[in-house]
C-alpha cells in the first residue's frame, strides 16, 4: 500500500489538513467488527473521533447499530462487492466523512470483497480523500484460515495487499498450531506484521498528532510516520487475479425480518438448524423476557458465538437477521426460521 504523495496532493493549499485511514478485511466471521469495537473503545480512550463505514453484503445496518454508541458517525454500505457496483457509493461516502474534522477514518470491506482495485483507486484519489496514512488490516481466524477449501484464494487475495494482521479466536489454540499459522500467513504476505487494537490505536493517535503539526506549520512538506514506515506493502502483480476476484461474486445474501420479540430458549436451536450453505449469520433480535433491549447473535460456519452483545433498543432498523454464503436457498432459510424460532417472520418488503 503506497503513501507515496502524488503531484496533485502536493499543489494543494498546506491549510487543508489530511488524516489517517484504516481498513479492515479478513473473511466472513473472522472478527473484523470485534475488533472494530475494540478499536473504536480505544480511540475513544484517547480522545479521538473516528468516522466508520461498514460494508455487508445483505443489511449493514445491523453491524451499524452495534457501533453507534462508540463512533463520531457511522455509515452503512449494503452491497455484494463493494470493489466493484458499489465503488461509487462507498467513495461518496469518504468525500463526505472528508468534510468534517474528526480524527481518523476506519472502513470495514464486507468479508468477501477484494482490496486491491480499493487500494489502487485510493492512490489514484488521493488528492481528493486527503488519506494519509492508510493501512489495511486483515483479520485471520484462527479458527478456519486455510480451510476454507474453493476460498482458500479469497483469503489469500485479502491478506496480500494488507500492511498488518490481526489474529482474531486465537486463545484455544497451542503454541505449535499457532507457529503455524505464523508461517501460513508470512509465506502469503511477508512484509505484514502482527497487532491488536491497542497497538493500532497508539499508532493512529501519532499519526493524528503528526498529521496536526503538519497542518499547523502550513508546509507542503508530507508528514513523517517513523513508527509506521512498515505499514506500506505492495504485493507484486500475480497471475490469475481477475479469477481470484470472481471468487467474491460467488457469494449472495439473504435477509429475514422479525416483526415480534423471539423466545430466548429457541434462538440457538434456530442458528444449530440453519443449513450448512450459510457460511455467516447475524441476528438482531428482541427477546421476550427483555423487550426493551436487543441483542447480536452470530454463527460462523456451525460455530456460534459465546453470549449475544446487547445492542441500544431503536426504532430506525427492525429487528432481522442476515445470512451470506454460495448457493443460499432463501426459501429454506425461512421456512426452518419460521418453524424453530417465530412464525411470524418474512422477507423484507420491496
Amino acid at each position: 500500500m503506497s503513501n507515496a504523495t502524488s503531484p496533485a496532493l502536493k499543489s494543494l493549499p498546506p491549510v487543508i489538513a489530511s488524516r489517517p485511514m484504516l481498513m479492515l478485511t479478513g473473511f466472513l466471521g473472522a472478527g473484523k467488527t470485534t475488533l472494530l469495537r475494540a478499536l473504536l473503545e480505544e480511540l475513544t480512550s484517547r480522545d479521538l473521533l473516528a468516522d466508520v463505514i461498514i460494508n455487508d453484503i445483505e443489511n449493514a445496518g445491523i453491524d451499524r447499530e452495534t457501533l453507534q454508541d462508540r463512533a463520531a458517525s457511522v455509515e452503512a454500505l449494503t452491497g455484494s462487492c463493494v470493489c466493484c457496483e458499489g465503488m461509487d457509493l462507498l467513495y461518496g461516502m469518504i468525500l463526505k466523512a472528508s468534510n468534517n474534522k474528526h480524527d481518523v477514518l476506519l472502513i470495514e470491506l464486507n468479508g468477501t470483497a477484494d482490496p486491491i482495485p480499493l487500494q489502487e483507486t485510493f492512490t489514484l484519489m488521493q488528492s481528493s480523500f486527503l488519506l494519509q496514512p492508510r493501512w489495511q488490516i486483515c483479520v485471520v481466524d484462527a479458527r478456519f484460515f486455510g480451510q476454507r477449501n474453493q476460498f482458500r484464494e479469497l483469503e489469500g487475495l485479502q491478506l496480500e495487499s494488507a500492511s498488518h494482521y490481526y489474529l482474531a479466536h486465537s486463545e484455544n489454540a497451542d503454541a505449535q498450531d499457532l507457529a503455524l499459522l505464523e508461517s501460513r500467513i508470512k509465506s502469503i504476505n511477508p512484509r505484514a506484521s502482527r497487532t491488536n487494537s491497542s497497538e493500532l490505536a497508539t499508532s493512529l493517535s501519532q499519526a493524528v498528532r503528526q498529521n496536526r503539526r503538519h497542518h499547523a506549520a502550513l508546509t507542503k512538506e508530507k508528514p513523517k510516520h517513523d513508527l509506521l514506515s512498515n505499514f506500506s506493502p505492495r504485493p507484486p502483480a500475480k497471475p490469475h487475479l481477475h479469477d481470484r476476484h470472481q471468487l467474491a461474486h460467488e457469494f449472495t445474501g439473504c435477509n429475514i425480518v422479525f416483526p415480534e420479540a423471539v423466545e430466548p430458549s429457541r434462538v440457538d436451536a434456530w442458528l444449530k438448524e440453519l443449513p450448512p450453505s450459510v457460511i455467516r449469520t447475524k441476528a438482531l433480535l428482541t427477546l421476550s423476557n427483555k423487550p426493551n433491549q436487543r441483542f447480536l447473535y452470530e454463527r460462523v460456519g456451525t460455530q456460534l458465538s459465546p453470549k449475544p452483545i446487547p445492542v441500544r433498543a431503536v426504532d430506525s432498523v427492525p429487528c432481522s437477521a442476515l445470512f451470506i454464503g454460495p448457493d443460499l436457498q432463501p426459501d429454506e432459510i425461512l421456512r426452518i426460521t419460521s418453524e424453530v424460532l417465530h412464525p411470524d417472520c418474512h422477507f423484507p418488503e420491496k
